[in-house]
């Protein structure tokens, strides 16, 4: 892995800028961007419960709907889209958050004759348990196996007499569609709660969010928390792991100073941490994007797929990214070896002006991506959290065990 500074401009709203207006309306990359735009029209018309779908279209301009979405494809192909569309906002995105949709132009199942059955059928692969169970026991040891049955109990379990579903994918499409629509955990429970109340009595739905998240607790990832130096100096890892003082402050790194200078052995026993460094392990997640053929395409498009033109087209047509290449040859040979971004910057996540609070979050964006995938939610990774008060030495940020 390399980490590369910086998240980059809009990609991709530079990248709908060319597909929609300077690709040309018969040429193939067109072609798959109308099918992307309509992917996310018909969501969005699930979403907000409406027969109708807003054209933008060059003689529509957003202000005639359609029902069929056939309609609003031959529009697209024949007029081409109004000037200034890039962000689709009578079509469910936001002008402050911009583009929300994560549909690739390069998609294996790209059809030019679109209809609604194989709109509907795009996250089906999400939900085949037999490759996701496949891929914990590769990620887990043998002691922590046995974790993984009472998933496999839920997966066999109905979610109530004569129910087509499990009760392990009737949790697994609730929280897919929490993470989509970004419900609050209350607006969660309360969900639960109702739906438990009208189905059949006897049924086998959570009825928490706390109870739901123990219940996939098993497919989730670990988190270590490393206890840090008040004064940002060092990190308690490694051969510090037991340490009671900073080695370079002296500082203790107890909340409560003992008054002694006596501890117990177990650091756990000697009460919470002055500071606390939360690290969200890397690599396991990248074993997972692997481990999904689509993904793992995805990840070598740098090198598989990308136009090499001498145009600066992508982040991999950068000097930076050149240069990396000749001082690390056998790096830069592997098509698999990932190039991230970093970036990071302090937030007050309670809201207050004027609290002496501050937390720091590291986040990874992937690089070997597509443009229109590199800043996309679901490929930027939160690395570490450190939390405040104080703003963190800089330094810290890198000390990252990978």
């Amino acid at each position: 892995m390399w980490f590369m500074s910086g998240f980059g401009g809009a990609v991709e709203m530079e990248c709908r800028e060319y597909w929609m207006y300077k690709s040309g309306r018969p040429s193939e990359i067109y072609m798959k961007g109308v099918y992307t735009f309509l992917k996310a029209a018909e969501s969005n018309r699930k979403i907000v419960g409406s027969k109708m779908i807003w054209c933008p279209c060059v003689i529509c301009k957003t202000l005639q709907r359609f029902e069929s979405i056939n309609d609003i494809e031959h529009h697209l192909l024949i007029n081409g889209f109004m000037p200034n569309y890039t962000c689709w906002y009578k079509n469910g995105e936001s002008r402050i958050d911009g583009a929300t949709t994560s549909v690739n132009l390069n998609d294996d199942v790209y059809e030019n004759n679109l209809n609604d059955d194989n709109l509907n059928n795009d996250n089906l692969h999400d939900e085949n348990l037999d490759d996701m169970f496949k891929d914990l026991e590769n990620d887990i040891g043998d002691d922590d196996k046995v974790k993984l049955q009472p998933l496999f109990e839920d997966a066999e379990k109905p979610l109530f007499n004569g129910s087509d579903n499990s009760k392990l994918e009737a949790v697994m499409k609730l929280f897919n569609m929490k993470a989509k629509t970004r419900w609050s955990n209350t607006s969660f429970t309360e969900l639960l709660v109702g739906l438990y109340d009208m189905l059949p009595k006897g049924n086998e739905l959570p009825i928490s969010f706390y109870q739901a998240k123990k219940m996939m607790n098993p497919m989730g990832l670990k988190v270590e928390r490393i206890h840090a130096c008040e004064n940002d100096c060092m990190l308690y890892r490694n051969e510090y792991e037991n340490n009671h003082k900073c080695v370079h402050c002296g500082k203790s790194r107890y909340k409560r100073e003992s008054k002694t200078d006596e501890y117990d052995n177990n650091v756990k026993k000697n009460g919470p941490p002055a500071k606390l460094l939360w690290y969200f392990p890397i690599i396991p997640r990248l074993k997972r994007l692997f481990s999904n053929e689509k993904e793992a395409k995805l990840l070598r498009w740098h090198s598989d797929e990308r136009i090499n033109d001498g145009k600066l087209r992508h982040v991999a047509d950068s000097p930076q990214w050149r240069n990396i290449n000749s001082k690390y040859p056998e790096f830069g040979n592997e098509v698999r070896n990932i190039r991230f971004g970093l970036s990071s910057d302090g937030i007050n996540p309670f809201g207050h002006g004027n609290s002496q609070h501050s937390t720091w979050p590291v986040l990874l964006c992937i690089y070997n991506l597509p443009p229109w995938l590199c800043m996309k939610r679901k490929y930027i990774m939160m690395s570490l959290l450190i939390q405040g008060p104080a703003q963190p030495v800089i330094t810290l940020i890198f000390i990252c065990p990978l």
